[in-house]
């Protein structure tokens, strides 16, 4: 699978999760995605269509994302340019440039009860994640133990 459309299911889905487990506790808001503009926007909405009709590879339909993905020029604007990733990738790829945005932001991203963090994923080889420090495969490792 195309690794763009592979990380926005994986997004999709893990926004719905963390929405759900918010709708079991009373809250019954329900999420919408803005991502930056890119010449994929059509085939990203499609496919968002489609996780909410067929569901996603893990067979669960996308039910609490209110709408298709609205996307803007984060040139525009701030709170985009706020969200980006990249500062984040950097981090997690041990780039000493900005080593501290993961740091900052590690405490907010979502994790379930047994402290795995579900808000950030870090794809790896198995044989590197067994030693890799990044706060989400550090948390996976933990749990088993």
């Amino acid at each position: 699978m195309d690794p763009v459309e592979l990380a926005f299911e994986d997004l999709c889905s893990r926004f719905d999760m963390y929405l759900s487990t918010l709708r079991a506790q009373g809250d019954r808001q329900r999420g919408l995605l803005i991502l930056d503009k890119t010449t994929r926007e059509s085939s990203l909405q499609r496919l968002a269509a489609d996780f909410r009709r067929l569901g996603t590879q893990w067979g669960s339909a996308i039910h609490n994302i209110a709408d298709i993905p609205f996307f803007v020029d984060s040139r525009a604007s701030r709170l985009t340019q706020c969200a980006d990733a990249s500062p984040t990738l950097c981090s997690v790829d041990s780039t000493p440039a900005i080593p501290s945005i993961l740091d900052l932001i590690a405490g907010r991203l979502y994790a379930s009860e047994d402290g795995v963090i579900h808000g950030l994923s870090h794809k790896t080889q198995a044989s590197i994640a067994l030693h890799c420090m990044c706060p989400a495969c550090l948390s996976r490792r933990l749990a088993r133990t």
